[in-house]
């Protein structure tokens, strides 16, 4: 079983490094993050991209365009180096910090919640409520994270063959 939302993978392409970045920088909406108003780039429709972030000449970070917020959705990080037959891609599915940050606070607070419950001598009921809560949460964390994880890697292996 996976313990924390994250996973790794390398891909291994026909395609040449330069061919992978001319389709990553087709698919991919270079993101302001300065706006909340991402709608869309040059009047061109949103239904074009398939992901939102940014493309350099070594790597990418990009993240699944969605209809609606996914907190879950993973941050994709990539590397492309080139081999005498296509590319390699090295890439890493990651929750974004944001998330992770909310996740150490959640986790703080229910482990406090018990430890607070246990030193007033409340019943087990109390005490452990916290902590099946973190449980059922981390549970639907891991749940979606490998939703999204599924539903983008289909995309990004579509995408650089």
């Amino acid at each position: 079983m996976q313990w924390w939302p994250a996973k790794s993978e390398i891909l291994i392409s026909h395609l040449p490094p330069r061919e992978i970045f001319r389709r990553l920088n087709l698919a991919v909406k270079p993101t302001n993050y300065q706006s909340f108003k991402n709608r869309s780039l040059d009047d061109t429709p949103e239904e074009v991209y398939l992901f939102n972030g940014k493309v350099s000449n070594t790597g990418f970070a990009i993240s699944q365009v969605v209809q609606k917020p996914d907190n879950f959705l993973p941050l994709i990080q990539g590397k492309v180096e080139g081999t005498s037959k296509g590319s390699l891609v090295y890439i890493k599915y990651r929750l974004f910090p944001s998330v992770k940050l909310f996740l150490g606070f959640w986790f703080i607070l229910m482990l406090l919640f018990s430890m607070i419950a246990y030193a007033e001598g409340e019943d087990m009921l109390t005490v452990s409520f916290p902590i099946i809560m973190l449980i059922a949460s981390f549970w639907v964390i891991l749940s979606r994270f490998n939703s999204g994880y599924e539903k983008s890697r289909k995309e990004l292996v579509r995408l650089i063959g």
